[in-house]
């Protein structure tokens, strides 16, 4: 029996160490993968911090942008509400009023000015 239990415990001993090795072999070879996963970190955040520092003025003029048109939005809604009262009061002008014309024509004066002299030429 002490020949079994030397046995199994030769058999661990070689388990426990080619598991290490294995453990070894896998972290060695996690190397490379690990210094692209952070160079791909910092690319990651120096892309955010370019992206944010592009994007601030992008969106403070698209902010402005829209607080013009806002502006202008009102300004056209106040000249048209101006226009549809001169609309109305025009209409009831038109309604109200009568325009009555006389028959036969109308007498002009003299067509010659009275500041004209005849010996003054052209």
């Amino acid at each position: 029996m002490e020949l079994v239990t030397i046995i199994f415990e030769v058999g661990v001993g070689i388990g426990v160490v080619l598991i290490g090795v294995a453990a070894v072999l896998l972290a060695v070879g996690a190397l490379p993968l690990l210094r692209e996963t952070r160079g791909l970190a910092a690319d990651s955040r120096r892309v955010a911090v370019l992206a944010e520092r592009e994007l601030q003025p992008l969106l403070g003029h698209a902010r402005e942008v829209a607080a013009n048109a806002e502006v202008l939005s009102e300004d056209v809604a106040v000249k048209l509400d101006r226009l549809n009262d001169l609309m109305n009061a025009l209409q009831h002008t038109l309604e109200t009023v009568r325009i009555t014309a006389g028959p036969g024509r109308v007498a002009f004066g003299s067509v010659e000015s009275a500041d004209a002299r005849e010996d003054e030429p052209f």
